[in-house]
């Protein structure tokens, strides 16, 4: 005979699960992305990048929500390593644009289907409708947290 659990689960319990979910699936995603020479990291900066198209560091910082000094060592990393370059912006003399190299383009692109595969198989024991459950759920979970970001601002 099956005996169901019928105690409550706690926010707590909820939060600490899914943090740990999210830094499984990051390991798991960076190392099928590293295996191909890019980081799950560099590859946010550079999607980023292509996604903005030329832009300034920190435009590129606010879009990724992180700190212009974190930003500006990664750039300088990728710069070195030739997946992307710096211009002059033509008319701001102290600001740079960032702009996709082919390497850049071409590291992005090698990276996409394994780390497609590595995503893919996280879900393989969700069905369908469990996807969308969940999908739905983490909707309500944002959207009230965006609510008391909102709020914490004010």
């Amino acid at each position: 005979m099956n005996v169901i659990d019928r105690s409550e689960v706690s926010p707590t319990e909820i939060t600490e699960t899914l943090l740990s979910v999210i830094r499984l699936m990051r390991k798991q995603v960076d190392a099928a992305m590293s295996a191909q020479g890019l980081s799950l990291a560099r590859g946010k900066l550079l999607t980023a990048i292509a996604h903005e198209g030329t832009c300034r560091p920190g435009e590129l910082a606010h879009v990724l929500q992180q700190s212009p000094r974190t930003i500006t060592d990664a750039i300088d990393a990728m710069n070195r390593d030739g997946l992307l370059i710096r211009k002059r912006h033509p008319t701001d003399r102290r600001s740079q644009l960032l702009e996709l190299t082919e390497a850049g383009k071409q590291a992005l692109e090698q990276v996409k289907k394994p780390k497609q595969a590595a995503i893919d198989r996280l879900f393989d024991g969700l069905d369908s409708h469990a996807r969308q459950q969940l999908m739905a759920s983490l909707r309500s979970i944002e959207a009230l947290a965006q609510d008391i970001e909102e709020q914490n601002k004010a």
